[in-house]
This record gives structure tokens, C-alpha cells and sequence, in this order.
């Protein structure tokens, strides 16, 4: 049953026959999406921008090259989106290539603990796109054989997905991930001091490009970014836990609780405390908007095209981005240290 206010996308209109059983739904960009949930799965794949991401109430900050495998069961939306370019694929099971545990194994494999969010390197993002525009020509095609070919296509893409695939917040990077390696680091280790520049040579940028590219990339600034992941960091230590306010802003990398209070505001869109009472009496929030979300349809989807290639974004004018490019540095505290 879908919880009160989800909308549920059926499969009779989003498979374009009874015998399709793969899609690609690009996004180009993202628009606000309200909570839904599905009749079927999806890989969702975050070519450039930013956004938030709530999974299963759980607010996630995603930028270029993460990966989510989406359940049937599961409940998501997105909201504040900037330049936030998706190549969403969808599929269902079928007998002929796409069993559930074949495709549970690919995308849900042991030996990643079942994790359901990871990340490509730069190189591997690129790489996807022959087979991703050969996949969503296969699927809008009226060959009877197409339906086969998408699978095998499918298949393919959920096997270089796995191969290529490392945690989101993981220290163990393949070599070529050069932003992957940033962009990892950061959500690993938004918690602490960091100085931008430094960061900056130690991947091998001077800080100029560093900002350049990692914006063109990302639509927002390393600083946003890094204040964002800790916003995050914040959100679910105020769900899951009963520290005080002050605790968890100097836990989660800020050393000013004004200064918290004011970032996790301006994202949230209501104070810590305010955000902690709204989830504990059943209101999960990220940004409040008075305006509904956009409902997108099939029809507005395919009047944009079956497939659109990556495109950089760079446009975002980011709410906290500040003059410089490296983090506050850590100011007189109000909280007294043992």
C-alpha cells in the first residue's frame, strides 16, 4: 500500500508494450519530483548538477557520477535540484534475461554489503554512454527483437555499473577516479577540517581549475558542496539520535552553532530543533515549498526525446557559496571542551 500522499508510477504507463521490459527516462534536468514509489525498478544515474535525494525518508545530497538502484518498495522524491541532469533506466523482471536474482546479484552484490548508492569514476561515466544511447534507441524501437536486445543491454549495463562501482564515502578509490576521488573524500570526511586548497594539490589541481571544474561538474562550489554533505550529516544525526544541538554541529564539522543553525536553515528550510520536532511527529522535511511539485508526464518525457547526451552544468549560482573557496576556519568556540 502507498503511504498517504505517494503517488505510485504504474507500468502500464511508462512500458510502451506487455512485452518491454527495460525504458531509459532521461532527465534533462531534474525537475522536483513529489514523493512516489514504483511498480517496477530503477537505476538512477546522476550525470552532472546537484540535489537532494530522499530515499525512504532519508535525505541524501547527490552530485555527478553516484549510482542508486531503486526498489520497487521504495519511496523517493527530489527536491532543491540544480542543473541536476539523470539518466534514469527503468526495468521488471522477465523470464528471458532480467530474472530478479540475476539482477539482485549486479546490483545489490554481496560483496558491497548490499549497498544500493555507490559511485563511478569519471572515466567509467563517460564510457557508459554508447551503451546507454544504444539502450534507450533499443527500447523505443517497434523491432520485435528489440525487447531482447534491451535486456541483453541491460544486462551489460548493470555488470559495468557492479565493476566499476566503489562506496560513496569509501577511502579505497580506483587510480583514474580523479574527481571521484575529491567528491569521496569529502563525504568521508566532511566531519573534519578541511582545506580546500590543500585538497586541491593533493588530487592534483591548482586551486583555480579545482573550482572551475569541479563546478562545471557539479553546480555548486567544493565549499557548498562540503557545507551541503555536512547539512546532511546533520539531518540524520538529528533523526537518529537524542545529542544536543551544539553536539551534533561540532560532530558534523562546523565550530560555530550560529553558523550551523543559519546553513541548515537556509537547506532544510526550518532550524534544527524545528527539523528534529517535524520528523519525530511524522513530517520528514528537506526545504519546505509552499508550491507543488511539478508532476512530469510521459508525454512531456518523449517530446524532449528518447536520449539526450551529458551535458555540463554549469549555471547554478549556489545560496551558500561564499568569497573564498576553502571552509571557515575553526573560530572561538561556545561550547566548552573537556
Amino acid at each position: 500500500m502507498p503511504y498517504a500522499g505517494t503517488m505510485k508510477l504504474a507500468v502500464r504507463d511508462w512500458f510502451r508494450r506487455e512485452s518491454q521490459s527495460v525504458a531509459v527516462e532521461p532527465r534533462t534536468p531534474q525537475e522536483r519530483f513529489p514523493l512516489h514509489e514504483h511498480e517496477f525498478g530503477e537505476i538512477v544515474i546522476v550525470m552532472s548538477g546537484n540535489g537532494w535525494h530522499i530515499l525512504n525518508e532519508e535525505p541524501q545530497f547527490i552530485t555527478c557520477g553516484e549510482v542508486f538502484y531503486i526498489r520497487p518498495e521504495d519511496r523517493h522524491s527530489f527536491e532543491q535540484v540544480n542543473d541536476l541532469f539523470l539518466t534514469n533506466v527503468i526495468y521488471r523482471p522477465s523470464e528471458r534475461l532480467l530474472r530478479p536474482d540475476r539482477i539482485r546479484r549486479l546490483l545489490e552484490p554481496e560483496d558491497a554489503g548490499g549497498r544500493r548508492r555507490w559511485q563511478v569514476t569519471d572515466e567509467a561515466l563517460r564510457a557508459l554512454q554508447p551503451l546507454l544511447g544504444q539502450l534507450a534507441r533499443e527500447s523505443a524501437s517497434d523491432d520485435p527483437l528489440s525487447d531482447v536486445m534491451s535486456e541483453s543491454l541491460f544486462t551489460q549495463l548493470a555488470v559495468a555499473l557492479c565493476r566499476h562501482r566503489f562506496a560513496v564515502d569509501g577511502d579505497d578509490l580506483p587510480a583514474p577516479a580523479r574527481l571521484g576521488h575529491v567528491l569521496a573524500y569529502l563525504r568521508h570526511h566532511c566531519g573534519e577540517d578541511v582545506d580546500l586548497d590543500e585538497l586541491a594539490h593533493r588530487f592534483g589541481y591548482s586551486p583555480r581549475n579545482f573550482c572551475r571544474l569541479f563546478r562545471e561538474a557539479t553546480a555548486t562550489t567544493p565549499h557548498n558542496y562540503l557545507v551541503q554533505l555536512r547539512v546532511s550529516c546533520a539531518m540524520r544525526a538529528l533523526r537518529a539520535t537524542t545529542d544536543s544541538i551544539t553536539d551534533i554541529a561540532f560532530a558534523c564539522g562546523f565550530h560555530d552553532s550560529n553558523y550551523f543553525s543559519s546553513c541548515f536553515s537556509k537547506i532544510a528550510g526550518a532550524s534544527p530543533s524545528e527539523y528534529r520536532r517535524l520528523f519525530h511527529g511524522g513530517e520528514p522535511l528537506v526545504g519546505r515549498d509552499s508550491s507543488p511539485a511539478p508532476h512530469p508526464t510521459k508525454k512531456s518525457v518523449q517530446e524532449r526525446g528518447p536520449w539526450a547526451p551529458m551535458t555540463s552544468a554549469c549555471s547554478m549560482s549556489a545560496v551558500l557559496d561564499g568569497p573564498s573557496m576553502n571552509t571557515p576556519k575553526p573560530g572561538p568556540s561556545k561550547r566548552t571542551r573537556a
